[in-house]
């Protein structure tokens, strides 16, 4: 699964690129340069983490981490591209849930096989509170990345207030729904 999730997310991320080179005739409500940066910091995150695993000698991520993280890149970039995020108020929502999810997912696969590698010891509530934190944390890194982008290309990704607050919450409760569903299953199967 994981070799799969890698092609699909490399086959995105080059769908991204051609279509901000303006080799793909797709167009986007907002840019594909804010597109392009977080499919791959994304991709290169999970993929220096799982390099960094496997150097320490613990498990991979998870394959259905990395097709979580696609599935909210899609999200994201189908919304733009179908201009969903125009046309429904409660699709940005759907798409910060789906995110939230997927951070606080890769963070929880992290803690995890580090504890299985025995190179940390946090049971399973400590690390969905890490998870959580690293959510919200990473929410707010991409609400100050599209300010940013605002700033400096005078784009309009930002929203109001008011978007920017709902945009955190809706993270943090996809990423507080993830971590409580995966600590439920830990516990039902008996897993550390």
């Amino acid at each position: 699964m994981l070799t799969f999730a890698r092609l699909a997310f490399g086959g995105w991320l080059l769908v991204e690129v051609l279509s901000w080179a303006k080799i793909l005739p797709l167009t986007l409500e907002f840019t594909w340069f804010g597109l392009v940066i977080t499919g791959g910091v994304a991709w290169g995150t999970i993929e220096l983490i799982s390099w960094r695993l496997r150097k320490l000698g613990a498990q991979n991520l998870w394959g259905g981490t990395l097709l979580l993280v696609l599935v909210s890149q899609c999200t994201d970039a189908g919304g733009d591209i179908f201009r969903m995020y125009g046309t429904y108020s409660w699709y940005d929502q759907v798409a910060h849930l789906v995110g939230g999810a997927a951070i606080a997912l890769v963070f929880f696969n992290l803690l995890t096989s580090l504890h299985v590698a025995q190179r940390i010891r946090f049971g399973p509530g400590l690390r969905a509170w890490f998870a959580i934190m690293a959510a919200m944390a990473v929410g707010s890194l991409y609400e100050i990345e599209e300010y940013a982008e605002d700033i400096l290309r005078h784009a309009n990704r930002l929203g109001t207030a008011f978007d920017t607050a709902n945009d955190m919450l809706c993270n943090s409760l996809g990423a507080v729904a993830l971590v409580v569903l995966l600590v439920w299953i830990r516990q039902r199967r008996k897993l550390t």
